[in-house]
């Protein structure tokens, strides 16, 4: 079924590699703590990377010496079009449970992770989040939906 999807979808090699910087000043690369990928695997030889728990607070791993084994794989991703949405099902396992989230496209996340500064700005992920209506009386719903200067 998703085959006739993947004739106008793209391949995607993407190869990252950070050697220390002796200007650590001058340095370019990817923001802290953002990655893109599904999967990331990291060689650490020093203390400094932090991963998030479902708390959403930061925790240190500690370096684990020969804790990796290295071998070198190359991986190939084919990915939908660019337009092709992706979104949760349609309808709710139950009225407990609804969607949280509105489709993206591959497009859609391109535009943004080069267009804005994800520091400031968060994980593409986000931006697809449904905002959660609350009740207000008529009267105020008008002042809600002006903008505000």
């Amino acid at each position: 079924m998703l085959s006739r999807h993947h004739e106008q979808g793209s391949q995607v090699l993407a190869v990252n590699c950070y050697p220390a910087c002796p200007e650590s000043d001058l340095a370019l690369g990817m923001p802290p703590r953002s990655d893109y990928g599904t999967l990331t695997i990291l060689t650490q030889t020093h203390q400094g990377l932090q991963i998030m728990d479902h708390d959403k607070n930061w925790l240190v791993v500690t370096v684990i010496e020969g804790g990796l084994i290295k071998r070198f794989s190359i991986a190939s991703l084919h990915s939908l079009s660019l337009e092709k949405m992706v979104a949760p099902a349609p309808k709710p396992v139950d009225e407990e449970h609804q969607s949280g989230y509105r489709g993206g496209n591959s497009c859609g996340f391109l535009d943004y992770i080069s267009g804005n500064d994800i520091m400031k700005l968060g994980r593409y992920i986000d931006t697809l989040k449904k905002k959660t209506s609350v009740a207000c009386p008529l009267g105020e719903l008008d002042n809600r939906l002006r903008p505000h200067i």
